[in-house]
């Protein structure tokens, strides 16, 4: 990435639905060049343009999670598992006490919950854990939610209508059609 698409990056920042034409005019380079550097960044995956939800105003909650897992190839290979559930907003091997460390989001506490409980608490490879459930992170105020329900299996391997938190306290993953949260 050089300084011109760095520059790119900074007004896609402050505005992801800017116009080439006016990014152009700012950086001094041609429409054309803009869309140019702009389609290599996104192709390169070196930045991504989406919608975020704005999680304080949704009065989201969140938990960080910190587990102790018994080896660091069972941590690398929890972190792939947890970085496709919908509900996970960072997830990251670590060093010392705690090897694997994730920021859960969701829209309220009871779903927090059901997330430590059904999908983390009953994993064979960890040692301990610690959970701390709080209100929506003061920063960042904008966060991916990834909520795509099409799938009848949520990404770690659950079935909604078979979990006895489902109906309960649970909304459904937000990744299958048993998904019941966001105006559904």
């Amino acid at each position: 990435m050089d300084e011109k698409d760095f520059q790119i990056y900074q007004i896609l920042q402050k505005n992801g639905r800017a116009k080439l034409t006016e990014i152009a005019r700012k950086l001094g380079l041609t429409h054309p060049s803009v869309k140019e550097r702009l389609d290599k960044l996104l192709r390169k995956r070196e930045i991504a343009v989406k919608a975020l939800l704005n999680i304080k105003e949704l009065n989201f909650k969140s938990a960080v999670v910190n587990l102790q897992v018994e080896s660091m190839e069972h941590a690398m290979k929890l972190a792939d598992m947890f970085a496709s559930c919908p509900r996970i907003a960072f997830v990251a091997v670590t060093t010392g006490k705690y090897n694997l460390s994730m920021v859960i989001i969701a829209e309220n506490t009871s779903l927090l919950e059901s997330t430590v409980e059904n999908s983390i608490r009953p994993l064979k490879n960890v040692l301990s854990m610690e959970v701390s459930i709080g209100e929506a992170p003061v920063y960042p105020t904008f966060m991916e939610v990834k909520v795509s329900p099409s799938r009848e299996i949520a990404p770690c391997g659950k079935r909604c209508p078979e979990c006895y938190l489902y109906e309960r306290k649970c909304l459904g993953c937000p990744a299958t059609v048993y998904y019941k949260g966001m105006g559904r």
